[in-house]
């Protein structure tokens, strides 16, 4: 595992993977900066509503961007992904983690 403290600063990514209605792949990239006080460890993002707290378990996926990757990885030098769901689909919606990210739609882009 990276230790956070190297992450402080850094470009992060948050590869989200999720599944479309005709159970094709869905995937999407948010991206921040790496904030560690030592205790926990946020993406900082704008606006600063949209920041969030990183799991330890997404801490230790963190994995170097391969630099044929940056680009598409809007500049990361860090990515990690996770699996996100519509929590209707959920067998127990308490399991979820809310990030409070919104999914970017088709007309934006």
């Amino acid at each position: 595992m990276i230790d956070p403290a190297n992450l402080h600063g850094k470009r992060i990514a948050m590869i989200a993977w999720a599944e479309k209605a005709d159970g094709s792949d869905d995937v999407s990239v948010f991206a921040g900066t790496g904030n560690w006080d030592g205790k926990e460890f946020v993406l900082v993002r704008e606006p600063s509503t949209s920041s969030l707290v990183l799991e330890p378990e997404w801490l230790e996926r963190m994995k170097l961007v391969p630099d044929n990757l940056k680009d598409t990885l809007l500049g990361a030098e860090y990515q990690f992904s996770v699996s996100v769901g519509n929590i209707k689909d959920a067998d127990n919606p308490e399991d979820l983690i809310k990030t409070g990210l919104k999914w970017p739609t088709e007309e934006a882009g």
